[in-house]
């Protein structure tokens, strides 16, 4: 009986701490959604080719959302317990990823990009050594890490792109 009364009880903490990991990233992407929103919004002239980049990671971060509570249901989890809680609770990484796409931190677009795509890759290492997560959680988020790192990929790409049409202006005469 004890035994049965053991694994009931580490089933529920599993369960407790899938429910936290999973609402966690559900946050993480909701703020890297808004995150690109405004910024797409707040384009230099030069910063208009981003438009595609920033639209693709904003349906990408809607994906992942839908999968993670997707996960979350098919094992039970309500799906209250997969929204974000308040704001305050997460960690380090959570701070960077807001501190990043807040319109008070004074940067390039793609600085933005870089320095919350990484801590988006932070949350998500954190979360795929948490004990306790089923194989199947597990495997969906080393997946979605995996097309993080993709999509950060990308974000070498357009700053080439960037760099070469600020190398087609002329350079005016200083005198």
């Amino acid at each position: 009986m004890r035994i049965i009364v053991n694994n009931i009880f580490m089933m529920m903490k599993n369960l407790s701490t899938t429910a936290e990991c999973l609402r966690d990233l559900v946050a993480f992407h909701a703020e890297r959604i808004n995150g690109y929103e405004n910024m797409r919004n707040k384009f230099s002239p030069e910063e208009t080719c981003l438009e595609s980049l920033f639209t693709g990671f904003i349906r990408q971060s809607k994906m992942m959302k839908k999968e993670l509570y997707d996960i979350g249901t098919s094992m039970g989890i309500k799906e209250e317990m997969l929204l974000p809680q308040q704001e305050g609770e997460y960690g380090l990484a959570w701070s960077v990823v807001k501190a990043v796409f807040s319109d008070r931190m004074p940067s390039y677009s793609l600085d933005k990009c870089k320095s919350g795509e990484n801590a988006l890759l932070i949350a998500y290492h954190s979360v795929e050594g948490t004990d306790g997560l089923n194989a199947e959680v597990r495997a969906l988020v080393n997946k979605q890490k995996r097309e993080v790192i993709a999509a950060r990929d990308w974000i070498a790409h357009f700053e080439r792109l960037l760099h070469k049409q600020a190398m087609k202006e002329p350079l005016a005469a200083v005198s």
